[in-house]
């Protein structure tokens, strides 16, 4: 049976071709350039590695040329042994130092790197006396870098202080919180959308159910190796650059998943969108941080939590108009090319795109710019912050009078790239960046960041494990309470006799028993959930017919006719079937029996409930941490939010009631949420603060991860199930908040001159207050 396509149909079809063919052979020229330069580093490794072998050995190389060309020739001069000794020992009789410090040793060569020993290859150990005068150097070259680390990275963090908080608050901080809230609603969406897309998908990618819990696990595990891997290049390659980048990668697979055909390729498509916008949550929030003064960073940092929960809520809303709701227009919509959930995530890709617009003008982190010794350009950034905050003052308003620090020469922890005179090839530099990559995050498990590290983790785990396990169990449980509603309106007919009738339309929810049909006609129909038990059928025609969860049992069926149906043979069991006719027998997915009760509906409420509750209250939060202690705030809040999470146990059956929990509960977990972000932000010195953030990104993914597996399968369990392991966790979380850094106070040198090229004014002299913890001169 041929099926003629209309001229429109035939020119989308072609379209869809020739973009596959040319997605395909980029893949494959993508292949090709990834072998040959894979190929090409390999063999610049190699050659590199010759070149040092030939340098390193050169005199002795040399000399056994010379010894080869007298033995021949009997005319080269050997190396007298004086030559031999001075390389061998140096000038001064001892090994040749680069930085001064020589070690005495018989037939050794040696290099001291920053006081310690570097002895080469061939050569013997230095004597103990000079060895340990050597490490007393070392130690004492170590512990003078110490002392000048922590004096300058408390100037620097007191001159950004002055610098941002001259610059003021205003339209700057309006745009940047604008840009960074887009891409932290774009993180949201990106969790939110599958449930939405998950009937229309299934039915058209003939997704299997082991197949639909990946679309959401996969989701979660790209944001957190999104999170590792930006955070740790936000400290290297600064902020913007970072949340740029990583906003590209995911607008730019977010378009790409829109059109995948088939199950496999969207997965990919939607992994590698989940890795670019993992980036946002580290990244965002260590910008818009760095970006606003101390007094009013928390309002801040409360707004763009805001944000983020307002990502959900465009995402709810915007399938409630765009996506089917119902099992059958579902069916009915599939039949287009470019189906409503294609739509929906094509919808779902603008906060990204704006967003990535948006930071292409926003300049760097001038805190960032700062600590990695780029302080022309921090100028420049902390000028176009004024000016952009003070525009309507006109041009004798917009002058930078800045009070500025003398900044060091040297910076603690250099952020800058590495020298390219330090390498030689490329792979070097690759290797080169992964040690640093490497070493940042470890730097996290080692005094003095280790406790708070440790402390973050605990909270944040257990925090998200019960947010995450909620935010999908009270939808799941909705859909639960709606199905078994449905079963109770079952409609029974049985014993009827139906002879020559027409049915068309729809069926549902029905259940014939020992009915007999004859010379009937089944046309146009949407069969969902409809059983036919211990039934006859004889010279009954079924045409174009669509099914959902419709059995046929112990039946007979003789001398009928299935005309563009799905019923396969699945659906028949134990049944007697006899001179039937089947002609393009068809079904998207025939071996696959969909469900139509989608119950999106239900998710769609829960969901709503949940971030319209959750946007007031981070907002709030904010607001009350200008004023209030951070750990203070996080550990009462998961206090009450433990104790609400016990009144699960109360709303049984009741809708209403399972919606009125969840608004409660988030409005109060959204305040220790919003604090926790906030001393997370603030708790870690500015060369580590996107690395400790992104890994604790990754923990709240993986974490979440674990919560809605574990959520799902206490669905149908007793409500004192779920209720237990919220609220224990939670409790848990805030014992151990009073471990957490008081981020909340603020460090002052007691006094300071201040010196910069074309700015020569003095600061007044500060006074001195005490730390609580000692961690807010990070920033």
């Amino acid at each position: 049976m041929f099926i003629e396509l209309k001229p429109s149909q035939k020119f989308v079809l072609l379209i869809e071709y020739y973009i596959k063919s040319a997605i395909f052979r980029i893949f494959c020229v993508m292949r090709i350039l990834c072998y040959y330069v894979f190929l090409y580093l390999q063999v610049s490794y190699g050659c590199m590695k010759i070149r040092n072998l030939l340098i390193n050995n050169k005199y002795i190389i040399s000399s056994y040329v010379r010894t080869m060309l007298q033995m021949v020739c009997g005319s080269a001069r050997s190396p007298s042994s004086e030559e031999e000794s001075q390389w061998l020992v140096g000038s001064g009789g001892g090994p040749a130092s680069s930085s001064g410090g020589a070690v005495s040793a018989t037939g050794e060569r040696s290099l001291t790197i920053r006081g310690g020993l570097y002895t080469e290859e061939m050569t013997t150990q230095p004597t103990n006396a000079n060895a340990a005068g050597a490490n007393a150097a070392s130690a004492d070259s170590a512990e003078h870098d110490l002392i000048d680390s922590t004096a300058d990275a408390t100037l620097l963090a007191q001159f950004h202080e002055e610098a941002i908080s001259q610059a003021g608050v205003g339209y700057f901080q309006v745009l940047a919180a604008l840009c960074t809230g887009l891409s932290l609603a774009a993180d949201t969406v990106e969790f939110f959308v599958v449930p939405y897309i998950l009937p229309s998908a299934e039915v058209e990618l003939c997704i299997e159910d082991n197949e639909k819990g990946w679309l959401s696990n996969i989701t979660l595990m790209g944001l957190a190796l999104g999170g590792l891997f930006w955070g740790g290049l936000g400290d290297r390659i600064g902020r913007r650059r970072s949340l740029l980048s990583a906003m590209s990668v995911h607008a730019l697979f977010s378009g790409v998943a829109t059109f995948m055909p088939t199950y496999g390729t969207f997965m990919c498509a939607r992994f590698c969108s989940a890795i670019g916008v993992g980036g946002s949550l580290p990244l965002a929030f260590a910008y818009l941080a760095e970006c606003c003064p101390r007094l009013s960073r928390s309002r801040w940092i409360g707004l763009l939590v805001a944000a983020g929960a307002l990502g959900g809520v465009y995402a709810a809303l915007l399938a409630w108009v765009v996506v089917p709701t119902t099992g059958e227009m579902v069916v009915l919509e599939n039949k287009e090319h470019f189906s409503a959930w294609h739509r929906f995530l094509l919808l779902c890709w603008l906060p990204a795109l704006c967003s990535t617009v948006g930071l292409i003008f926003l300049p760097e982190s001038p805190r960032y710019l700062v600590e990695a010794g780029r302080d022309v350009e921090a100028m420049m950034v902390y000028q176009k912050i004024y000016k952009k905050n003070n525009s309507r003052k006109g041009a004798t308003g917009a002058q930078y009078q800045l009070s500025e620090l003398e900044l060091p020469t040297k910076r603690p922890r250099g952020l800058a790239p590495p020298s390219p005179t330090n390498h030689t090839s490329v792979l070097a530099d690759i290797i080169y960046s992964i040690e640093m990559f490497w070493n940042s995050f470890l730097e996290l498990f080692i005094s003095p960041h280790l406790r708070v590290t440790v402390v973050l983790i605990i909270i944040w785990s257990t925090v998200s494990f019960g947010l995450y396990g909620l935010m999908v169990w009270c939808p799941e449980y909705l859909k639960l309470l709606r199905a078994t509603e449905y079963k109770t309106h079952t409609k029974l007919i049985s014993g009827e006799e139906y002879n020559g009738q027409t049915f068309n339309g729809s069926l549902e929810n029905c259940q014939y028993k020992d009915s007999i049909f004859l010379n009937c006609k089944f046309t146009k129909m949407v069969f969902s959930h409809v059983d036919f038990d211990n039934c006859t059928f004889r010279s009954v025609e079924f045409s174009n017919i669509k099914s959902s969860k419709t059995h046929f049992t112990d039946s007979v069926i003789m001398h009928s006719k299935f005309v563009d149906t799905d019923l396969s043979a699945q659906v028949f069991t134990r049944c007697k079937l006899q001179n039937n006719t089947e002609l393009s027998l068809s079904g998207p997915c025939p071996t696959l029996d969909l469900d139509y009760n989608i119950y999106i509906e239900e998710a769609l409420h829960g969901h709503l409930v949940a971030q319209l509750a959750f946007v007031p209250a981070a907002a709030l939060a904010g607001l009350a941490l200008a004023v209030l202690q951070r750990p203070k705030v996080i550990g009462i809040s998961l206090f009450f939010s433990s104790i609400t999470a016990l009144c699960l146990i109360l709303v049984d059956t009741n809708s209403s009631a399972v919606l009125g929990f969840e608004g409660g509960f988030i409005a109060v977990f959204a305040i220790a949420w919003t604090s926790l972000t906030l001393v997370t932000v603030e708790s870690f010195p500015t060369h580590l603060r996107c690395t400790g953030f992104g890994f604790v990104a990754g923990v709240i993914r993986l974490c979440g991860l674990i919560g809605t597996t574990t959520y799902k399968t206490l669905v149908g369990a007793p409500l004192v199930a779920p209720a237990l392991l919220t609220a224990l966790p939670l409790l848990v979380a805030s014992v151990a908040t009073f471990k957490l850094p008081h981020t909340h106070t603020v460090f002052f040198v007691t006094s300071y001159k201040v010196t910069y090229p074309k700015l020569r004014t003095e600061v007044t002299e500060k006074p001195s207050r005490t730390l609580g913890y000692g961690l807010s001169t990070r920033f």
